[in-house]
């Protein structure tokens, strides 16, 4: 093989490679990149890892492409000087990972995993693509069974943890909650020596990791919306103009940053990030404005407006994925969300991947819905009938048959400038919708 070959970036979408980049021909499981790797080349591929094809040049040529880069990735990480920041738990990992991502890339040379790479193929991929120069690394682990979390922070090897919370997130796959949250601690075994584990204070399994990560002598560091006893807490929120002043509680001593959102979820990652920045970094130095220009990723409660039919809409898109910690927590936003309650509607879509415990967590949202002033509440789905079922009655809005019906509810039951939410869990298909409804590809619903 020439050693004169340029690398750039690598890849596992050979629709994505640029000139100098590598291609990873990764049979997958839908796919087999072996089957596009001519068109690796003719976007620019200067190497191509693959196995069952013809050796050149430009290939080499492996048993096992996955394992191949797996491997890579992992001898790669232990020749870096970066810091490596691994964020697990059950929702906010992907919001937080960008919030830090784009808050420290203000000020060091940074590299975070792009979408939610957070699983067998995202992780080392990401990995590999960390540049010598970079001060950080940040990654997001995923999971859907016992033993995943171990086995991608083993590559990972981070120098800091992070478990944003513990919810019934895929729990189709475990008993019960408390071996979800014993799966997500499977990181602390993997922290480097000296290392340190971020932690939420509020959460229910708070104590457990504590204990876990104690153990093993990590160093934990906590954040927290009420506890004054954590190590980074909130203190006060003051309104001012447009943007909203948080103090906060840093190690004993009282800093403050200018937001935009205090939608509960941001302010949790907000604290987080801090947690986080101030393990390397003195937060009283940071720039004040440092996360005002945040936004929110898309399908996680951002806000689009949207013309349909000669009227205005505002989509509250929070179609990403839903669980029952991610919906509650989407339920009360746009509670709080400050406009005419008559102007606030929702769709609402199953929850998948909650096994046996489905029936009983859709029933509990209908619960949440009844103590607020929410109304409009139409639903698409299966599972999500048993959280209708459980509204009172003067909160009910349709029952859509399926997704293509969403667009003929917008066009009959919404007014000008009403706000409409809608969230679902992934596979319902919704992100895609919401998509195509916010680019204004509306013809192709």
């Amino acid at each position: 093989m020439n050693s004169n070959i340029k690398i750039n970036n690598a890849s596992i979408n050979s629709k994505t490679i640029n000139k100098n980049d590598i291609f990873f021909a990764i049979k997958g499981n839908n796919k087999d990149g072996n089957l596009y790797v001519n068109e690796a080349f003719q976007n620019g591929a200067s190497l191509v890892i693959a196995n069952n094809q013809k050796k050149s040049k430009k290939k080499i040529i492996v048993d096992n492409t996955l394992q191949f880069l797996t491997e890579a990735s992992s001898k790669l990480r232990e020749n870096l000087s970066s810091k490596i920041i691994s964020i697990t738990g059950s929702c906010g990992k992907t919001s937080l990972k960008e919030l830090l991502g784009k808050t420290l890339s203000k000020i060091n040379n940074v590299t975070y995993s792009p979408k939610s790479f957070n699983n067998k193929f995202g992780v080392p991929l990401s990995l590999f693509n960390l540049r010598k120069n970079d001060e950080f690394g940040i990654f997001e682990i995923g999971m859907d069974k016992k033993g995943e979390v171990d086995y991608l922070s083993k590559i990972i090897k981070p120098d800091v943890g992070v478990i944003t919370n513990i919810s019934y997130a895929h729990i189709k796959n475990f008993k019960n909650i408390h071996q979800v949250a014993l799966a997500k601690s499977e990181i602390i075994n993997n922290i480097k020596i000296n290392g340190f584990l971020v932690l939420n204070k509020d959460d229910r399994f708070y104590n457990l990791h504590k204990k876990i990560a104690n153990k093993k002598k990590i160093n934990i560091f906590s954040f927290s919306l009420k506890n004054k006893s954590a190590d980074i807490f909130l203190k006060k929120i003051v309104k001012e103009k447009s943007k909203y002043k948080i103090l906060v509680n840093v190690n004993k001593k009282q800093t403050y940053f200018y937001v935009k959102s205090i939608f509960e979820n941001n302010l949790k990652n907000l604290l987080a990030a801090i947690a986080i920045i101030s393990i390397f970094k003195n937060t009283q130095k940071l720039n004040k404005n440092i996360f005002l220009d945040y936004e929110i990723t898309r399908g996680r409660g951002d806000i689009t407006k949207v013309k349909l039919n000669k009227k205005s809409i505002y989509i509250v898109d929070e179609s990403y994925n839903s669980n029952p910690l991610s919906l509650k927590s989407a339920i009360k936003n746009f509670d709080e969300l400050k406009i005419d309650n008559s102007r606030k509607k929702l769709i609402l879509s199953d929850m998948l991947e909650l096994g046996n415990y489905s029936k009983k967590l859709h029933l509990e949202i209908g619960k949440e819905i009844n103590k607020t002033t929410l109304k409009n509440i139409n639903v698409v789905g299966k599972h999500i009938l048993h959280t209708y079922k459980n509204l009172d009655k003067h909160r009910r809005g349709a029952i859509l048959k399926d997704k293509s019906k969403i667009i003929d509810l917008i066009k009959s039951n919404l007014n000008n400038n009403d706000y409409l939410m809608i969230k679902g869990s992934n596979s319902t298909g919704l992100y895609n919708l919401v998509n195509k409804l916010k680019t204004g590809k509306f013809n192709a619903l």
